[in-house]
């Protein structure tokens, strides 16, 4: 160990620790609860925790899970890489990209990843030592269990699942269920000191749009959404084998993030798929990986209208793509009469629906503008819907 401390600079490391977090950097409760508002920093932090121990202590596995295995690699795996370059200190790890599997060199301690998604997969995995847990809240308290399990028996560095989520439902198993050994922080974006200024405005933004989803996302405290624009949609494990009609939605991102929807269309009703719901996309990128996606073409791509220019280099590759209408108050009231079907692997999707509200005036009273935060996928499905039924209704049209 006294060669890994001469070859690391840990108090360089300790310099882009926020402060609040640095108190739990030796903690070792068995659960630790890392949860409050957007851009506090608390995803951030788990991985940095998990980065100075791999490079610490020897003998570790350690276990990357989210509800859907696929966005781990958009999340904590991309996070922990981006850490690792980010202190200098890639070159002591190795990276697959194939299994998303990291391993130190110095110690041979390595990071796995799963999803409680691919329950035969976690059963599969032994020698857990520490996991972390992100969105937490997208697991219900029988996945939690199946992970709790993985961590057992005798190590050589203290065992800790860490948990890191946003409080979205005072109602949920996380807030209602006492965790012994366990230790929790609350954070909010003005706790984290590296947070830029444009996305500071925005989560202050919330407080005149909508009081409860400013507790939540602004404050990180357990709340009640009284004004969800939605229901839930009906989650189900097998779509149909085949569909009369297929049509995407997309709304353009690159610090927010684009998203990408497919929809089959079956005896009227429709089935939800996400192909792309990530950040730093270049129109390249974008177009990419729409073919990746298995689009085929004439499928009608229905896209956000304030981005002609990116409507355009989709045509010109061969992408059947749309401005979409974005009239908000008839979008939104055409797909509350749709019977909308999603799947677990929607986990953007998922998270969506049960946040996304209206907006309130300063006396409570519910407005017919949605706020304007996590709506990507939102804005994605009501472009396909409402602008697919207001084109096969002008296509009825018969002149005479």
């Amino acid at each position: 160990m006294e060669t890994v401390n001469q070859k690391i600079n840990f108090n360089f490391i300790l310099d882009s620790f926020n402060d609040a977090y640095i108190p739990l950097l030796a903690n070792e409760a068995r659960y630790l609860l890392l949860y409050g508002g957007a851009g506090s920093g608390k995803s951030v932090f788990a991985a940095q925790k998990i980065l100075m121990r791999c490079l610490k202590e020897h003998n570790h596995k350690f276990l990357f899970i989210r509800k859907v295995a696929r966005t781990i690699r958009g999340s904590q795996f991309s996070l922990f890489k981006g850490l690792t370059v980010d202190a200098g200190l890639n070159e002591f790890f190795s990276i697959r990209e194939s299994d998303m599997k990291i391993t130190c060199k110095l110690n041979g301690n390595e990071i796995v990843t799963a999803g409680v998604d691919d329950r035969e997969k976690l059963k599969s995995i032994y020698g857990i030592t520490s996991v972390w847990v992100e969105e937490a809240t997208e697991i219900d308290a029988q996945d939690f269990r199946q992970i709790d399990l993985r961590l057992r028996g005798k190590t050589q560095n203290y065992k800790q699942i860490i948990l890191s989520f946003n409080p979205v439902d005072a109602n949920h198993w996380l807030n209602t269920t006492a965790l012994k050994n366990s230790i929790k922080l609350r954070t909010t974006f003005r706790d984290n000191k590296f947070i830029d200024e444009e996305y500071y405005e925005v989560l202050e933004s919330l407080k005149e749009q909508n009081p409860d989803y400013y507790k939540i996302y602004a404050l990180g405290e357990w709340g009640v959404k009284r004004t969800l624009i939605y229901k839930p949609f009906e989650i189900i494990a097998e779509y149909p084998g085949s569909f009369e009609e297929i049509i995407y939605g997309l709304d353009f991102g690159y610090n927010n993030k684009t998203a990408l929807v497919k929809i089959g269309i079956k005896d009227n009703q429709f089935y939800l798929s996400e192909l792309i719901y990530e950040s730093m996309l270049t129109s390249k990128d974008l177009t990419e990986k729409i073919f990746e996606k298995g689009y085929r073409k004439g499928e009608n791509v229905y896209c956000d209208s304030a981005e002609p220019g990116k409507i355009e280099e989709l045509k010109r590759a061969g992408i059947n793509s749309y401005p979409a209408d974005k009239s908000v108050k008839d979008g939104i009231d055409y797909v509350r009469t749709c019977v909308i079907f999603s799947n677990e692997r929607n986990s953007g999707i998922n998270k969506e629906v049960l946040s996304y509200s209206y907006k309130q005036d300063k006396d409570g009273n519910i407005l017919e503008d949605p706020v304007k935060f996590n709506d990507h996928a939102m804005d994605a499905i009501r472009y396909a819907l409402y602008t697919h039924k207001k084109k096969k209704k002008t296509a009825k049209i018969v002149w005479i």
